[in-house]
This record gives C-alpha cells, sequence and structure tokens, in this order.
C-alpha cells in the first residue's frame, strides 16, 4: 500500500498534537455541561492513541475499549463488586430499555448511563475518523476549523473562557499542518524525508508561529467591527444589554425542583425529563416541603435547619398528620387497613429526598441488605422546619428507588373551616410573617377581595377565585424579575400580570397573611400526565420536571393544613365536603369523577383535532409541529446528525472493505458481452482505492505488472491481457468467463486487505 505508517517517530508526533487538538474539546465539559470524570475520557483518548501508534490487531482493540468503557461505567454509576454479574446484568437491562426510548423518540427519558456509554461511542468514531485525517489523508484542516469554531461559540454563549484555549488551538493546529503539508511534500515528489529535512522545514515554521502569537499577545486591539449578537439575542428573548428589560429575566432557567427559593422570578424553560412514575387511585399533589418566611425576593426558613430521625414504622411528625386517625400500620387488622391507600413511586432521578401526599402516614421501602441492619435502624430523617423527607442509612442519606406512599384519603370539612372567624385562635406566628417593607397596596387588594367576608374559608376562597379569575396569565417565558427595591408579589399583582406558580402562590400567601390568616408556601409536583391503568382502580402518571409545583396551604383549627390552588389553569385535587346543610355532601368531584371531568377535556380535544384533520392539510400547524418538535429535540437532532456524519463517514472510508463484495454479487449471474469490460474497470478503480494507484502515461501492461508484483501473482497480468484482446481485436470471451470470473474475484478479494 502507498501510504503507509512507516515512521514511528513522526506517527507519535502527530498523533500528540492531534491529542492536544482533541483536549480542546474535553476541557470545556466540567464548566458547561457539569460533566464529571473527563479524566476517564482522556484515558480512553490515549489508549485509543496509544494502539494506533503501535498498529494493534482490530479485534484485540475492540475488545480492549470495550473493557475499558465497562470499567468506566462501572466507577462512575455502580457500587458493586467489578467481576460481579449483577452490575452487568443491570447494565445491559438498562441498554436495552435505552434503545427502546430512542425508537421511541423519549430522548429526554435516556439515563446518565446510557448517554455516557453513547459519549464513548461518539470519542470512538472520533478517534477513527483523526487517525485517518493525519495517518492516510495527511490533512487535518477541517477539524482545525471545527474545533476553533466550538471554542468560540462556547466563549461567546456559556461562561467558559477561551482565552488561552484559542492561544493553544492556534500553536497545536498550526504544528500539526504545517508537519502534515510537509509529509504530503515529500511523499508527492518522491523526496526522501529524514531528520535534516524535517528540521530545516520545523524550524521556520515554529519561528512563524511563535512570533506570531507574540506579535498577537502584545499588539494593541482594535474594537470590535460587528455588534457584539449576543445582547441581541437577549433582546430577542426580551432582555435590554444589560440582560434586563422592565424586570424581565435575562437568564432562562430550565423548569423543575429546586433547593434554593431565595430569588423567584424570571423566565424557564421547559423539560420533560421523568422524575418519577407512580401507580395510584387518583390524582395527587406530591409535597417535598414548605418554606415559611417571606423576603420580598422569595422565600426561605425562618429557623435553622434541625433534623430528627425516625425508624421505619413510627409515625412521622408532618403537620399534615395531624387529623389522621393514629393507627398502626405494622400492626393494622384487616379492618383498618381498608382506610388505607397506597401509591407506588418509582424514581427516575436519583435523590434521597421522598416525595408525600396529603393525608399520608407512612413511607414503606425495600432496606439494604446488610449483616448489621435491624429493624431499630433509623430510616427516615425529618426537617423540622421544612418537613422534607430523606432516607438515611447509617446516618447518611442515600437513594431508594421504589417506594409506597401509604395514606388516607382526606375530605375537608368545609362546615368546620367556616366556622373559623379569627377569635381565640392560636398558631405559630411565622405563618404570617411578612416584610417590614412590604407594599400597603397588596395589603388594600387583599382588604377589598374580603370586606364582605365573615370567615376565614370564604375571605381564603375569595382571594384564590381572584387569582384564578383570568386577570392575570399564566406565562413561562415572560416573567419579570424584581428590581432592587421592588417587591416580588407587588410587580406581579400591579404591573407584569403574568408568571407562572410561584407568582401566584406566593401572592396567595402573602395576602393571606396581610389580613392574619396563617398560611404557606409548599412546593414539589402536580400530579403528572395519565399513563394508563393498572388493574382496575389504580392508574398510572408520568411526573416530569414540567410538573414542578408550588401551591399553598392554610391552617384551619380543628382541620389543619389544607391545600388551595391559586395558579391560573390548575385545579386542586383535594375533596372538600360541603356539609353546611346536608350532610357529607360533596362540594368537588371525588377521585372516580375527577377522572371523569379529566379525560373529557381530554377526548373533546381529540375530537376536535380529528375534525381539524379531516377539513384539510394545514401548513401552519405543519410548520408549527415542526417547529416545536426541532425546539424540543434539537439536541437529540444534532447529536443523531453527528452520528450518522460519522457513521457513513466510517463506511465510505471502509468501502474499499465491503465494496468488492458488492461487485462480486453484481457480476457473479451476469455473462453477456459487456460484463468482463465492466468487471475489469471496477478492478481497476477498486485497486486505486486500495492505494494501488495508475501513473500517468503509464500502460495499462506496466501497471499490471505493479500489481502482480505487489501481490505475487500472475492474475493482473492475465485479466489484462484478456480486456486488451476484448477492447483491441473485438474478440467475445463470453465462453471463458466463468474461468476470467474465478481469476478476477480472487484478485479483487486481495483488496480487502
Amino acid at each position: 500500500m502507498k501510504l503507509k505508517e512507516n515512521n514511528k517517530s513522526l506517527s507519535f508526533i502527530l498523533y500528540l498534537f492531534s491529542f492536544f487538538l482533541l483536549l480542546e474539546w474535553i476541557y470545556p465539559l466540567k464548566e458547561v455541561a457539569n460533566t464529571g470524570n473527563t479524566s476517564l475520557f482522556i484515558i480512553f483518548i490515549i489508549l485509543s492513541f496509544i494502539l494506533y501508534l503501535f498498529n494493534a490487531p482490530f479485534f484485540p482493540v475492540i475488545v480492549l475499549k470495550i473493557i475499558f468503557i465497562s470499567f468506566s461505567l462501572h466507577h462512575i454509576f455502580f457500587d458493586k463488586p467489578i467481576f460481579g454479574i449483577e452490575w452487568v446484568s443491570i447494565l445491559l437491562a438498562d441498554i436495552v430499555k435505552n434503545i427502546g426510548l430512542l425508537f421511541a423518540r423519549n430522548w429526554g427519558e435516556l439515563t446518565n448511563e446510557f448517554r455516557t456509554l453513547l459519549f464513548f461511542i461518539l470519542l470512538w468514531l472520533i478517534m477513527y475518523l483523526l487517525r485517518y485525517w493525519v495517518i492516510v489523508r495527511r490533512n487535518v484542516f477541517l477539524f482545525f476549523v471545527m474545533t476553533i469554531v466550538y471554542i468560540t461559540v462556547l466563549d461567546t454563549f456559556t461562561p467558559y473562557n477561551s482565552e488561552f484555549a484559542i492561544v493553544r488551538t492556534v500553536v497545536f493546529g498550526f504544528v500539526l499542518l504545517g508537519m502534515l503539508f510537509f509529509q504530503r511534500f515529500v511523499e508527492r515528489e518522491n523526496v526522501q524525508s529524514t531528520r535534516k529535512l524535517m528540521t530545516k522545514w520545523m524550524i521556520p515554521l515554529s519561528v512563524m508561529i511563535i512570533g506570531s502569537i507574540f506579535i498577537a499577545l502584545i499588539a494593541p486591539k482594535a474594537s470590535p467591527i460587528w455588534p457584539d449578537p449576543v445582547p441581541y439575542l437577549k433582546s430577542y428573548a426580551g432582555a435590554d444589554n444589560n440582560g434586563n428589560k422592565e424586570g424581565i429575566g435575562s437568564g432562562v432557567k430550565k423548569v423543575g425542583y429546586r433547593e434554593d427559593d431565595s430569588e423567584l422570578g424570571g423566565p424557564f424553560e421547559g423539560d420533560d425529563t421523568v422524575v418519577f412514575n407512580v401507580v395510584t387511585e387518583s390524582r395527587q399533589y406530591w409535597r417535598m416541603e414548605t418554606k415559611d418566611l417571606y423576603t420580598g425576593k422569595g422565600w426561605k426558613t425562618s429557623k435553622p435547619d434541625t433534623t430528627s430521625s425516625y425508624q421505619q414504622y413510627d409515625k412521622l411528625p408532618i403537620s399534615l398528620n395531624e387529623g389522621i386517625d393514629s393507627l398502626s400500620i405494622k400492626n393494622s387488622t384487616a379492618e383498618d387497613e381498608k382506610k388505607f391507600k397506597s401509591a407506588y413511586i418509582t424514581m427516575e432521578q436519583r435523590s434521597p429526598n421522598f416525595v408525600h401526599t396529603y393525608g399520608f402516614t407512612n413511607i414503606l421501602f425495600e432496606r439494604p441488605s446488610s449483616s448489621e441492619k435491624s429493624d431499630n435502624d433509623d430510616a427516615f430523617l425529618v426537617n423540622d422546619t421544612t418537613e422534607k423527607i430523606t432516607a438515611i442509612q447509617y446516618n447518611e442519606p442515600f437513594f431508594v428507588r421504589e417506594y409506597n406512599i401509604i395514606y388516607q384519603l382526606q375530605r375537608y370539612s368545609i362546615k368546620k373551616m367556616s366556622q373559623v372567624t379569627g377569635e381565640n385562635v392560636q398558631f405559630d406566628p411565622r405563618y404570617i410573617q411578612l416584610p417590614e417593607k412590604f407594599p400597603k397596596r397588596i395589603t388594600d387588594l387583599a382588604i377589598k377581595l374580603t370586606k364582605d367576608k365573615k370567615n376565614w374559608y370564604d375571605k381564603t376562597k375569595a382571594i384564590e377565585g381572584y387569582l384564578q379569575s383570568g386577570k392575570y396569565k399564566y406565562d413561562q417565558k415572560k416573567v419579570g424579575i424584581p428590581k432592587e427595591n421592588q417587591d416580588y408579589v407587588d410587580q406581579f399583582l400591579f404591573e407584569t400580570l403574568r408568571g407562572y406558580c410561584d407568582n401566584f402562590s406566593t401572592s396567595m400567601v402573602t395576602m393571606l397573611r396581610s389580613i392574619g390568616i396563617p398560611s404557606r408556601w409548599v412546593k414539589g409536583y402536580s400530579s403528572g400526565d395519565y399513563q394508563g391503568s393498572e388493574g382496575v382502580s389504580r392508574n398510572i402518571y408520568k411526573v416530569t420536571n414540567n410538573n414542578a409545583h408550588s401551591w399553598v396551604e392554610v391552617f384551619f383549627p380543628k382541620v389543619g393544613w389544607v391545600p388551595f390552588e391559586p395558579t391560573m389553569g390548575f385545579i386542586n385535587n383535594s375533596v372538600f365536603n360541603n356539609d353546611l346543610t346536608t350532610k357529607s355532601q360533596a362540594a368537588s368531584t371525588t377521585p372516580k369523577e375527577e377522572e371523569k371531568v379529566t379525560k373529557k377535556p381530554q377526548k373533546e380535544l381529540d375530537s376536535d383535532s380529528e375534525k381539524a384533520s379531516s377539513d384539510g392539510f394545514s401548513f401552519a400547524n405543519l410548520w408549527k409541529k415542526t417547529t416545536q418538535f426541532l425546539h424540543d429535540h434539537w439536541l437529540f437532532i444534532v447529536f443523531s446528525i453527528i452520528i450518522t456524519s460519522l457513521i457513513s463517514g466510517l463506511i465510505f472510508i471502509k468501502r474499499s472493505k465491503w465494496l468488492p463484495y458488492i461487485l462480486i454479487w453484481k457480476y457473479r449471474a451476469r455473462n453477456d458481452t459487456e460484463t468482463f469490460s465492466k468487471a475489469y474497470l471496477s478492478l481497476l478503480k477498486q485497486l486505486e482505492r486500495f492505494g494501488l494507484q495508475k501513473e500517468t502515461g503509464q500502460t495499462l501492461r506496466e501497471y499490471a505488472r505493479n500489481v502482480d508484483d505487489y501481490f505475487g501473482t500472475q492474475t493482473m497480468h492475465q485479466l489484462t491481457e484478456q480486456y486488451e484482446r476484448n477492447i483491441y481485436r473485438g474478440e467475445n470471451i463470453t465462453a471463458d468467463w466463468e474461468q476470467t470470473r474465478e481469476l478476477w474475484e480472487n484478485l479483487i478479494k486481495k483488496t480487502t486487505g
């Protein structure tokens, strides 16, 4: 083969600078993508280059890389023994599951294990292409330009500072380009490459590169000629040059549960990543924690965080449990168990914190097997201030994937709540706390809305109904951020009039507090998306980051903490008993009725959709669906294009390996007068792909002699004689095609390497 890796030292230098260039793609990952364990990716790159340098056999290379990738996945994600079969079976099951998700286009649900595996495969393909560009093609300009573009884009649109990365990339890239140009020159001019000649080439190249970098660093920098595109893009998203526009947020955060709520406001970007799946009888709101201290900008806790630990069957001291029958789950009778319902939770995101619902009595889960474990070991850690529940083992939080929420269906008595007027009511004063400079017009609005109401329940419903009336628009995009001296609720109620659940729920809590009604801010998840049924009475719901939600709880003596839903477009799943006139008459829907109400609009929506489809084709709808699909899945689309391009490039590069077999299949069944001529010309093209080029002015017989010398046969000479007789003498060799075909097949198979 003409292009061979003859000089190991030169190949080492080329691979070394290619490695430095590729590292510039890895360095930003920690800062931009929060990717850990980048050292494993770097080791994988080094291993690949070493194997290429020493021309390791194909199959041992594959085996070694698979072993390394498996070790890396085990190191990152599994804590089981590496030589055990358990983690391997889990990994294989995960791969099969994620392949199904790929075909189902549920790309947001891909696990981190599978994403990491795909990244290793991507690195593997890039390494192969780099070897091809550097050693075979002797041209790495495309990869160099792609690296420059990649770094500059990250520097422009992310916090990554690429000042020195650009300098490093230019140095490594120009050295690599210079050395590869020298190799192409030597091979094209058939000049003997010596160390002296290489030195003469590299000295002026190095001086030029170092001089250019030095001048670029010390020279005065001109002002930008083109305007900065970032402010334009921000303004397009609703921000000014400083990142703010009348309180409109400059940064777009992803929707989802987060710990810090001290500064609320700003736009959110949707995220359909699955957090957990739940199997239960009816829709529920899933609590995580409460906050009690409103600062004017967001929510904090008024007390330092203190925690208490509890065992598996202890009644957890959550304020929601105050009105629940004190039953022992562990020792309950069959009659007692009829009062309990259960919700089976399967977590998809790793977190030690439990979600729980209203009326819950306990959380049951399988404890990790251990010889030291006892039923008396602590299982829960409860935050005394926020009521967040965390799983613990050996006094350390740990992740529980599957657990059961045991609860009793709560029915809140409107009669009891309507009897509360505020007289002689005792409650914790932190639940009517407001900032010292709380805007008076918020209090005035709350008084105006409730002036004709006599009891706490009617006042609460009046404020809830006002926020749900439609005056305030639900929006996740054009959402304000309060200015330095502006109150978060005041901005929402009187200026922007648009926001999401945090705006609505915080406004209701503060208005209730301003008129002396104890209330608190609750966060967690809404009920999720209905996925079907399991059995007769149990439904399946998928809860994603898009279901992250906040709402309101109001304290009523003899009833407890009652949930209310002020956010426009959301429905309170709680059951209120209208027992003012008729005993146990339900004012709102039961769980069974709620399911019917929920399903009916969906059927109507489906019917409308079918009607619209039958009316005719709409380019507007098609464009809207297309743009929405591209917006939601752009990352996977880009990744798929890259993978497809790399695989296609690999197939094209390796065409000399597989194309001969297609040619053999093509000509084997043919036996006309033109078959041999076409087969011979196909052989010439395949020999060129193999690396045996026909020189300009060289005759076919001279070329055939070179081919036979290379393979140590006389086959090409015989085929060439046959071809010349067929072309120049017009001889028909159809009768001899069977024998000729065998010679042609044997020779073309040799080009597969």
